[in-house]
């Protein structure tokens, strides 16, 4: 745990939940900012962060609340978070809070009790005492829920001053890497590693957990008849989805068409290709460029999450993007090769089945910019020469 540098919580800059402006485009932080400008409107006090203090339950049943909205791939990779807390309270019931898009990726965890939408009335789950709530997101969404939750003990974020703000120590360098894109560039452990540590547990390599339950199983077999994968040796999927959040968190076209096709020269190989409804365009043009083969198969762009688990478990390896795709990888335990660019490619675990691949080629890995202008990227330096072998 780290204790938080100089921040200007009353700069209108500051937002407690993704990097100011300033430090976005000139790398700067709080102390010495050139920049700082005190928002009239934060008349409030920012209290001291507290050390965290173990809290003992003399019960026999604790209630346990987590709070994890977001995108779909990052309420997933958090389940990973689940078996520990089972560990030290195995007589505990978890209710999770999160919106309802993700829902297909919490259905059916056996470790989760009780599921609630954001989109609904919570006042049921304000008006009762937890023992202890989570909020692992510092997202101002994540942390107004927080305030309202009655816990004994709690780990995460919430609102001080409608700023986003550590509930103890525990939390202080997740908050860190958030405002800082400086202090994230420097991370080095993984997303798992951190939100077992703001909660105040020993990491033992714990992944995300998902339901393949019958019916994805019967809609998986499905697929695969309908497609006639089983005709083949083995089924490679290529996923192209990525988003429109960051422009290179997908691979290029170039790249994708070319490693496609090389895959396909092996016939006994069916090489699929799926994609996300935001990706639609990408996906026509990826098309574009393969040649006509019977075992290159085409899984769309349109299909429903638990469609797509079920595309994803028929998988002998997957090569995808930083995106619910790999997640889902990670949590079916697919060997799974995941190309990363502007997000964090040290936050990620193949968890000993895949590979994990960036350029070394350039030096601006980790920008989390959503747009990109420059000629030489850290999508066009790696080539689909450099990934074939991870496939084969």
């Amino acid at each position: 745990m780290i204790n938080l540098p100089i921040i200007h919580f009353d700069c209108k800059h500051f937002e407690g939940d993704r990097p100011c402006a300033p430090n976005k485009l000139y790398s700067v932080f709080c102390e010495g900012c050139l920049y700082y400008e005190k928002d009239s409107g934060r008349t409030g006090e920012f209290p001291d962060i507290e050390n965290h203090k173990t809290k003992e339950f003399n019960k026999d049943n604790i209630e346990i609340i987590i709070v994890k909205l977001d995108a779909v791939g990052d309420v997933l990779r958090t389940t990973s978070i689940l078996p520990s807390l089972k560990k030290k309270y195995s007589n505990s019931n978890i209710t999770w809070i999160t919106k309802r898009k993700s829902f297909p990726v919490l259905n059916g965890n056996k470790l989760i009790n009780n599921i609630f939408f954001v989109e609904d009335n919570l006042q049921s789950i304000y008006d009762r005492e937890f023992d202890i709530s989570i909020n692992l997101d510092s997202g101002k969404d994540s942390c107004a829920i927080m305030n309202n939750i009655n816990a004994g003990e709690r780990f995460g974020y919430y609102l001080v001053n409608n700023i986003p703000y550590p509930i103890n120590n525990l939390a202080n360098e997740w908050y860190l890497m958030g405002v800082n894109d400086n202090f994230k560039k420097g991370n080095k452990k993984t997303y798992h590693q951190i939100i077992h540590e703001i909660c105040g547990f020993e990491y033992n390599n714990t992944s995300p957990s998902l339901n393949l339950n019958d019916e994805r199983k019967n809609r998986a077999d499905e697929i695969k008849n309908k497609e006639g994968i089983s005709g083949f040796r083995e089924f490679v999927l290529i996923n192209l989805g990525g988003g429109n959040r960051w422009q290179y968190k997908k691979w290029t076209k170039e790249g994708y068409a070319e490693l496609i096709n090389k895959l396909s020269e092996n016939k006994e190989k069916a090489v699929g290709v799926v994609a996300g409804y935001e990706d639609k365009n990408f996906y026509e043009e990826v098309l574009s460029c393969l040649n006509t083969k019977d075992n290159i198969i085409k899984l769309g762009f349109n299909n429903s999450t638990d469609d797509f688990i079920s595309i994803i478990s028929l998988a002998d390896k997957i090569f995808t993007s930083d995106s619910l795709g790999f997640h889902i990888a990670n949590a079916l335990c697919k060997y799974a090769v995941v190309i990363v660019g502007p997000t964090s490619y040290t936050e990620l675990d193949v968890f000993g089945n895949g590979e994990i691949i960036y350029s070394n080629k350039v030096d601006c890995l980790v920008c989390y910019l959503n747009k990109c202008d420059k000629a030489v990227t850290c999508m066009n330096t790696i080539s689909a020469d450099r990934i074939l072998p991870l496939l084969n």
